[in-house]
């Protein structure tokens, strides 16, 4: 029975390693979503690779485990291959793509805060943080379309009027925003042009807008009025 505590108390181990390589992976993995230093993100890159050298030695302690003791503790066996399967198939997830995803997502927000001075950017720097990689496209065209001169005079007092509405419901964290929209000094394209990233986090539109090539800025224009005046 001494042997057989032995392997249980390895066993114990390994859950207690791998429930606290799961708890780091989740950080890593919110650190990829939120991060904007290119270096950090190379680190959290490198953490996750590190994580999947564990999982490999993992396997191998509970496949040795599983020889010892699965006459024992078949149900905390079953619960370490499940949790094993699950870190390996996220890891796999985060480096065959969702690394790439994220790095994209945090270029997109970099060019688009380039369109705007210091202390515009400190507004919209949040608020780009809140968007995926859809919204980020969407801003970016919407913006596109409104340097180009595409919306004409009337369609930014529409949609700027309807923003205000929607003042009451912003964030907290968008209050920044509320003060702009009342600003006298601003006129209406300056301050679309700095409200136009909230849009995305007001309203659901995907799958309705079409954001390659073929992007129609009067349609998607009018049905983002439109799903802005629903309550």
């Amino acid at each position: 029975m001494e042997i057989v505590s032995f392997y249980e108390k390895r066993l114990q181990d390994l859950v207690n390693n791998i429930t606290e390589d799961q708890r780091l992976l989740k950080q890593y993995e919110a650190l990829l979503r939120y991060e904007t230093d290119p270096r950090a993100l190379g680190r959290c890159e490198k953490e996750i690779e590190r994580q999947q050298e564990f999982v490999t030695r993992y396997q191998q302690e509970y496949s040795e485990l599983k020889q010892k003791i699965k006459d024992y503790q078949p149900t905390q066996l079953l619960y370490v291959d499940k949790q094993l399967q699950q870190m390996d198939e996220k890891i796999n997830v985060l480096l065959k793509g969702q690394i790439a995803i994220y790095k994209n997502q945090h270029q997109m927000r970099q060019a688009l805060l380039e369109r705007y001075n210091t202390s515009e950017k400190v507004i919209i720097g949040s608020i780009t943080q809140q968007l995926n990689q859809t919204q980020l496209v969407l801003t970016e065209n919407l913006l596109q379309a409104l340097d180009s001169n595409m919306v004409s005079e009337p369609e930014m007092q529409q949609m700027l009027a309807v923003l205000e509405e929607r003042l009451p419901s912003l964030p907290l964290s968008q209050a920044g925003i509320a003060e702009i929209i009342k600003n006298p000094e601003l006129d209406v394209r300056h301050k679309l042009k700095i409200t136009l990233p909230i849009i995305p986090t007001l309203v659901e539109y995907e799958g309705e807008i079409e954001l390659g090539s073929g992007f129609n800025i009067k349609s998607a224009w009018q049905l983002l009025i439109a799903k802005l005046q629903r309550r």
